[in-house]
């Protein structure tokens, strides 16, 4: 007789405790991780990934002082600008006010997949377990208290993903947040795609496309809008590329052999992130075996594949990130965890009733392994990128910093490269500073050079 309760009375006392927990406990004990997962990185010294942290802050500041529809003017999607920008407005131009907008919402955003998950029939241990692990995810630590207003999207996307397509309710608000992730990164656009594609076959099948199609078409409204606003703004509707491409020829990375581009997002997953292709592989034994995880996460694994799909087609086509492809596989990451840790509670449900003792070892595997696991993150949370010389803009940060104590009116700065950033995002004033030509140097701590208008300082 198949039963999920444990075997020792203790463990199914404790199993009966947890299952009568509140519900929005485990929500509170994921974002009370994350806050003091990002306590604790700050503390050891962490600032930023790289400089697209401070541009990213210094376009929010702008929106901020005056807003508009496009806050980049490039190719950078405006959801995580209006966000971050409207709270800059509301409580201050800052690189604190910023780090703090961004831990807030990567801690919140790193809930939503629990709640997707438990929406979707998976089990509250799993959830939890599946969430906590994701969280600690070396990329989701540093995106959470990193200055960038998209640290959160990741979550926001494995969430949408789920919810959309195994939600036993309330699918239209998890297709919000996929509307919401398509608008803020480009990766999602895949993810958007698929879900839409699989709820257009489910109408057909279901003979309920009106249902149905509140998933698909708020799924295809963020890709929409802004390729119709590009064609508007720029005369293409896929702007976007063009900038993309020719920003990784200016910088090399289009330069690079074939073969590198088509095993890059695969090799860094690995490298970064092993620990996601172990689960996988844990999710694919499950999808093979048991029926409720084929039900519950053959359909997010599969769009968890398309988004690593698109990303290597971007990267062969020189249309994807060009720093740091692991960051873009932060959804990819989340999906599989969950998928994953699910599969195992289903080989553990299916071992205690045909071979208790095998069951016994192996969560004792288990559990040694996970404890080893958590033994080894902190120097992972540490070798954080931004942490190089080359990379250091405490210097930039000060300079920004005195120019706010002053209360400069204006500046004329002319960059090394992009470490200019990190000074006009402390100073929290650039729509005050003229950006001239890079000399293209190294980011010295001499670098930017900075004039100030002699006749408008007070």
């Amino acid at each position: 007789m198949r039963t999920d309760e444990p075997r020792s009375p203790f463990l199914r006392h404790a199993a009966r405790r947890v299952r009568t927990l509140p519900e929005w406990v485990g929500p509170v004990i994921i974002v009370g991780l994350r806050l003091v997962l990002d306590v604790w990185i700050l503390h050891h010294g962490f600032t930023h990934v790289s400089d697209d942290d401070y541009s990213r802050t210094t376009i929010s500041e702008l929106f901020a002082h005056a807003p508009r529809l496009d806050p980049s003017g490039t190719s950078w999607l405006p959801l995580p600008f209006w966000i971050e920008g409207t709270l800059l407005a509301l409580f201050g131009r800052s690189l604190g006010v910023a780090r703090i907008i961004a831990a807030g919402l990567s801690a919140a955003g790193s809930a939503l997949p629990y709640c997707a998950m438990r929406s979707s029939g998976t089990s509250r241990i799993c959830a939890l377990t599946a969430s906590c692990i994701a969280a600690l995810l070396p990329w989701n630590v540093w995106l959470g208290v990193a200055t960038v207003p998209d640290g959160w999207v990741g979550a926001l996307t494995a969430a949408g993903v789920i919810g959309a397509l195994g939600a036993r309710r309330h699918r239209g608000a998890w297709a919000i947040a996929l509307l919401a992730a398509s608008l803020s990164r480009y990766e999602t656009w895949s993810a958007c795609a698929v879900v839409a594609s699989m709820s257009l076959l489910d109408g057909i099948r279901h003979r309920d496309l009106p249902r149905a199609s509140t998933t698909i078409g708020l799924s295809a409204l963020g890709p929409g809008l802004w390729m119709m606003w590009n064609a508007h703004a720029h005369g293409s509707m896929v702007h976007f590329l063009s900038r993309v491409s020719a920003f990784r020829r200016a910088v090399g990375a289009a330069a690079e052999p074939m073969s590198t581009k088509l095993v890059g997002y695969p090799t860094a997953l690995w490298v970064e992130s092993s620990e996601v292709v172990v689960l996988g592989i844990a999710a694919i034994i499950g999808l093979a075996l048991f029926s409720d995880i084929r039900e519950r996460w053959a359909r997010p694994t599969v769009v968890g594949g398309a988004i690593l799909v698109f990303l290597v087609i971007g990267d062969v086509g020189d249309g994807a990130p060009t720093h740091h492809p692991a960051r873009a596989l932060v959804a990819f990451g989340w999906l599989l965890v969950a998928a994953g840790v699910d599969a195992i509670r289903a080989i553990f449900d299916r071992l205690s009733e045909f071979a208790p003792t095998l069951r016994l070892v192996l969560v004792l595997v288990c559990a040694c392994v996970g404890a080893t696991w958590c033994v080894l993150l902190p120097e992972r949370w540490k070798a954080a990128p931004g942490r190089s010389p080359w990379d250091d803009r405490s210097v930039q940060i000060s300079r920004g910093l005195e120019l706010r104590k002053s209360d400069v009116e204006r500046i004329v700065v002319t960059p090394c490269q992009f470490e200019h950033f990190a000074l006009m995002a402390a100073w929290g004033r650039p729509e005050r500073a003229l950006v001239g030509r890079a000399t293209g140097g190294p980011p010295t701590s001499e670098c930017p050079r900075i004039d100030i208008e002699s006749d408008n300082r007070r």
